[in-house]
């Protein structure tokens, strides 16, 4: 791809309005949670643009771009002037029918600026970020992206605000892109980023004579930084040596708290004893400077109930308390994201239920047979056979498929209990060995050691094995085998699920996972990504792999508990 770098733009400073000239090429990050003040700043950033005689280049949706066209021709703007500016609808620009794929996104950009570089216009660009819903590994591509962008409009001098929805935006990356944009920018402030990592963070904002000592000197920048925080859709904490020191208003709102009740409490006191022993590693990963990653807690309300959440946190510096180091935490209410969860893993349980009862119909009447065949001999008077010893080996084979059935038809449950996976395993494979049958496909299942215990959902558990197991059966082309095993491997216990199907081509392997991206022909995506998301649940990975034409194999690997 092709990077304009004109070398006759020699341009240090570009009007961001009347009153404050800002660094060309700066990027600025904003992060918005009013949708009527969001419309209200792009306004003002258009109109400025327009009224400086720079360039505007806009992206994002038909809709808003309508209303702030009325805007700007109600605030006395030309027709010419507006037809001057360059619109994109967002979803064609991000490509949102799909993962974000950074180059042909920068691509689009470079195309929608090359004009206006050739000539020498000062250009400002603003951009409402969409991505594809669902998509894996969300957070490490809007990093890698926003990075991308900061690079590139550096060199062709643009400035450019990259404007997210609050609702939707993860703390974790809120917190990580904030490392590429010289500014951060709410519904009502602007203020320097402290977090961007680059030499050249801008050391002036030209402003006029009543605000050039003050911004330049950076005594209220702290002020901005309380404000910006106190703006942020998010809940953030701020604690030294554990002690809650501040909270802005969506914290209070999210433990229906007042400042004064909050403020002086130990982090431990709002947080469920349950998540105690998680939150004792974090302090000790955060003292030895590791990478922070989101953590699901339990948090206590002032009511006593608990809220899921999802927190991560950095070290910070926050003069206001005249603390030295001190912790931001960015919380996130996890309900909603609990809830959607739950009905996916519903709808995916009860899908699977629907696409076995064929084979479970046939796998029940087989035994019903044996046993109306077995009492006719009695009633003709054979009584030499152990008919009551055989009648109890079906009945317990029909109780068995019917008891795992029942699993998939449960309603979703969050509690968990030691489970002996020898067990588990071996009624899985009993309820999946009529589909297996139909399909001429034998299961072959081998526990290296009986006594294997984990700590889970069993239902859940349940239904990730069942899913791999049948996908396994589906990806067998006439016979073959589903070869399932379990050992102790370093304190995890390994469960493989290995087949011979057909295996899965190299170029689509890393889309798997993937939510409506399915290698069946009615297949959803749904399954793999539910799979995924129930063993992340239970702190345990999952990983495959495949060769086309021999086969297919998942490794889960589970914390092992010890058998009291």
């Amino acid at each position: 791809m092709t990077i304009l770098t004109p070398d006759n733009t020699v341009n240090p400073q570009v009007a961001f309005t009347k009153n404050i000239n800002i660094a060309s090429g700066t990027h600025i990050l904003y992060v918005s949670s009013d949708p009527e003040k969001y419309i209200d700043n792009a306004t003002s950033f258009i109109a400025s643009g327009l009224t400086l005689g720079q360039a505007v280049v806009f992206i994002d949706d038909r809709g808003v771009f309508k209303i702030i066209l009325q805007r700007l021709f109600d605030k006395g703007f030309t027709q010419e002037q507006i037809d001057s500016l360059v619109f994109t609808e967002q979803n064609e620009f991000y490509q949102t029918e799909k993962p974000l794929d950074i180059e042909p996104v920068l691509l689009n950009f470079s195309n929608l600026l090359e004009p206006f570089v050739k000539n020498g216009t000062p250009i400002r660009a603003w951009g409402s970020v969409k991505w594809y819903p669902g998509q894996s590994c969300l957070d490490e591509k809007l990093r890698l992206y926003e990075g991308a962008a900061d690079e590139f409009i550096d060199k062709v001098k643009c400035l450019t605000v990259c404007a997210y929805d609050g609702m939707e935006l993860p703390a974790t990356v809120h917190m990580e892109i904030m490392k590429h944009h010289q500014y951060i920018m709410s519904d009502t402030e602007l203020a320097v980023s402290g977090f961007y990592k680059k030499e050249k963070l801008s050391p002036s904002i030209a402003m006029e004579e009543s605000i050039e000592s003050s911004i330049e000197k950076f005594k209220d920048l702290q002020q901005l930084y309380t404000a910006f925080i106190e703006e942020m859709p998010d809940s953030v904490f701020i604690t030294s040596k554990g002690i809650i020191v501040h909270v802005n208003k969506a914290g209070l709102k999210l433990l229906e708290s007042e400042f004064i009740e909050i403020t002086g409490q130990t982090i431990w006191d709002i947080t469920d004893q349950s998540s105690h022993d998680l939150l004792k590693e974090r302090i000790v990963a955060l003292q030895n400077r590791e990478k922070m990653v989101p953590t699901e807690v339990k948090l206590v309300k002032a009511d006593h109930t608990t809220i899921d959440v999802e927190l991560v946190t950095f070290p910070f510096i926050f003069e206001d308390y005249h603390l030295n180091e001190t912790e931001i935490t960015i919380i996130r209410d996890l309900s909603e994201r609990k809830e959607n969860e739950r009905l996916s893993i519903r709808n995916e349980k009860l899908g699977i239920a629907g696409e076995l009862a064929a084979s479970i119909a046939h796998e029940i009447r087989n035994p019903l047979t044996a046993i109306k065949g077995f009492l006719q001999l009695a009633k003709e008077g054979f009584t030499k056979l152990d008919i009551y010893t055989i009648l109890d080996s079906e009945l317990d084979r029909i109780e068995t498929i019917a008891s795992e059935l029942l699993v998939l038809g449960k309603p979703v449950s969050e509690k968990k209990s030691k489970a002996n996976v020898g067990m588990l395993l071996q009624n899985v494979c009993t309820f999946m060995n009529s589909q297996a049958n139909m399909k001429g496909v034998s299961i072959d299942f081998k526990c290296v050691e009986k006594e294997l215990f984990i700590y889970c959902n069993e239902e859940q558990i349940k239904q990730v094995l069942i899913n791999l197991i049948k996908n396994g059966i589906e990806a067998i082309e006439g016979s073959g085998t589903v070869t399932i095993t379990a050992g102790l491997r370093n304190k995890l216990i390994a469960i493989k699920i290995e087949d011979n199907g057909v295996g899965i081509p190299k170029h689509i392997q890393h889309k798997l996972g993937e939510p409506f991206y399915s290698t069946k022909e009615k297949g959803t995506g749904l399954g793999i990504m539910v799979c995924y998301r129930i063993i992340e649940q239970h702190n345990g990975t999952m990983e495959f792999s495949s060769v086309e034409g021999e086969g297919t194999t998942f490794i889960i690997k589970l914390p092992f508990v010890e058998q009291e």
